[in-house]
Order: C-alpha cells, then sequence, then structure tokens
C-alpha cells in the first residue's frame, strides 16, 4: 500500500526533470525599450547553438535626444506651446544587429530567474528630422523657421506641427556595440518573459546634430532597460 504514492511521486518528478531539459531550436520576441536619452521598440529572433548559447539577430528603432533639451514655454503670447530651445533636429535611430547570448545561470522546472550574457554589434541609420518653429517676424506675422542662435527667445511662439519636414530627413549611417544582462522569469519554458539592462557605444562617423551648439556629435553612449516577450519553439 505504501508503494503507490512513492512511484507517482517518483514519476513526477522524473516527468519535470525532463521536460525542464528539452532544447528548443529557436526563440523569437519582441521588446519594448528606455534608455536615459530616449524610448523605443525592437525584435529578436535567434537559433541555440548548444544548451549554453544562442546566436540571434535584432532589429529596433529608438528615438534619440540630447541631455541638453530643455522644454520652454513663452509666456507673453496665448496658447503657446512647449518647445526645445537650440534644438535642430528630431532624430530617430533605426539598428540592425547580430549577437550571441550566453547563459550564466539556469532555472528549475518549477520557476526561478535565468540569467543570460548578451553581446551584440551591428549597424545602424539615424534619421534627423528638422524641428520647426513658429517664430513672430518684425511684420508681426507667423512663420515656420529653423533655430537660429541670432533670434531671441520672446520671438519664438513654440514648436511647429511634428509633419513640418518629413520631406527633409537626412540619414546618417553609423555603427554599435553592446553589452547587457537579460533576467528570465516564470516557470513556462516556452513563454519567454525577461527584463534586460545594458549599455550601448553608438558612432556615427560624418556625426549627427540634435542641437544647435553641439551639431555633429560623433559619439552616443547610453544606458538601457528593456521588457521582453515572446515564445520559444522547435523549428526543423
Amino acid at each position: 500500500m505504501l508503494a503507490m504514492p512513492v512511484v507517482i511521486s517518483q514519476i513526477s518528478d522524473d516527468y519535470d526533470s525532463i521536460d525542464n531539459m528539452i532544447i528548443y531550436s529557436h526563440e523569437r520576441f519582441g521588446q519594448v525599450i528606455a534608455h536615459n536619452l530616449g524610448f523605443g521598440m525592437g525584435y529578436r529572433f535567434g537559433k541555440n547553438i548548444t544548451a549554453f548559447n544562442t546566436r540571434f539577430f535584432s532589429t529596433e528603432l529608438v528615438t534619440m535626444r540630447s541631455p541638453k533639451q530643455i522644454k520652454l514655454l513663452n509666456p507673453v503670447p496665448d496658447n503657446a506651446k512647449r518647445y526645445v530651445y537650440g534644438k535642430l533636429n528630431d532624430v530617430f535611430i533605426l539598428r540592425g544587429g547580430f549577437g550571441y547570448h550566453r547563459l550564466l545561470n539556469s532555472k528549475p522546472y518549477w520557476g526561478g530567474v535565468e540569467v543570460r550574457w548578451n553581446n551584440e554589434a551591428g549597424g545602424s541609420l539615424a534619421f534627423e528630422k528638422p524641428y520647426y518653429l513658429f517664430v513672430v517676424t518684425t511684420e508681426s506675422t507667423i512663420k515656420t523657421k529653423i533655430f537660429d542662435a541670432n533670434t531671441s527667445w520672446e520671438y519664438i511662439y513654440g514648436r511647429a506641427p511634428f509633419t513640418k519636414g518629413l520631406n527633409e530627413i537626412k540619414v546618417v549611417p553609423g555603427a554599435f556595440i553592446r553589452s547587457s544582462f537579460s533576467f528570465e522569469f516564470g516557470d513556462i519554458k516556452t513563454h519567454l518573459k525577461a527584463f534586460e539592462a545594458g549599455a550601448m557605444l553608438e558612432f556615427f562617423p560624418t556625426g549627427v546634430t540634435i542641437m544647435f551648439d553641439s551639431a555633429d556629435q560623433p559619439m552616443f553612449l547610453t544606458f538601457y532597460i528593456g521588457y521582453s516577450f515572446g515564445r520559444r519553439l522547435n523549428k526543423y
């Protein structure tokens, strides 16, 4: 009479252990990203090379601002709009990368946290869209103009619509490298949920311009956190 519970318990433990040892060949997941100079979203798809190493490709689109940005509001005119004094361009960066992540700590079958170390490099395309302002002219009319250091703040009514300047976008090529740690949680191995934190160094040979007083900035160092969600699967 005592043998049956023991057998059932042993079968249950073996089943969970075997399921935990399955190596899924592919993983695909989306990512929401926040960094110290903006935010964005991305997508990664990878293939497991061994039980500890995964090769992946990634693509993402993020915003990039300058740490010098300060929003102002002209108190004189009615219905004035907030704007960034000295800003020349809105900048968006599209990245495509190739990398590896290595399993450092696996989680047991009942859950816990799995830690991975990620290293990646790739190419970047920065899109500079002119940042237009509503400016009061000497004829007391309002025109859309790009920031000019000779224009006093008291003549700036505010920011023009985002659509102004879309036909003047300039593309600047560059490259990046980054390293991060991801912390996966949850008790279903096929459902990927993880937080990621890391740093990125990005270089643009011809420079990227956001602010008037820091034109053609060649390098950006950013720190980011991200939330990943996706699936693991076997694909033969």
